[in-house]
């Protein structure tokens, strides 16, 4: 009667081309998940700028069309219910939201507003300041 059983030699060479493999895959996977990440990322930026489009023809009043920068902030598009809470997750770290702000700024040669998404949420006193001071002038200009 014959044993059918493996050898221990037999083991260990499958178990060292298991782990040969899994070097050579690892890399390629790992690369392939970062960009998927990215590119996620990339989309929900665009779900955030469209949701301010949106935001800014209900809004056109609030905005300016001197060059002033006008902040919005995602959480603001979120309580207006331009967007949820499931359309900014940050796919990089899943335990946040993108907490960013997208600058909406009118563009004069192309007569048209410009968004720009900024993910730095920090920024948004500076920008605020000079917003309140064009829109003291804006009011000073249509009293006079």
């Amino acid at each position: 009667m014959k044993n059918k059983a493996f050898t221990l030699v037999e083991l260990i060479a499958v178990v060292a081309i298991l782990g040969l493999i899994a070097l050579v895959v690892y890399p390629a996977v790992g690369s392939v998940i970062k960009n998927a990440r990215e590119e996620t990322y990339k989309d929900q930026v665009n779900v955030i700028v469209n949701a301010a489009k949106e935001w800014s023809v209900k809004n056109a009043t609030k905005l300016s069309d001197d060059g002033t920068i006008y902040p919005l902030s995602v959480k603001t598009l979120i309580d207006e219910g331009y967007i949820t809470n499931d359309e900014v997750k940050d796919p990089r770290d899943s335990s946040k939201n993108l907490e960013g702000n997208v600058e909406i700024k009118y563009n004069s040669e192309t007569k048209s507003y410009e968004y720009n998404y900024n993910d730095e949420p920090n920024q948004t006193e500076d920008i605020t300041m000079n917003l309140s001071e064009a829109i003291l002038q804006n009011s000073k200009k249509k009293v006079s």
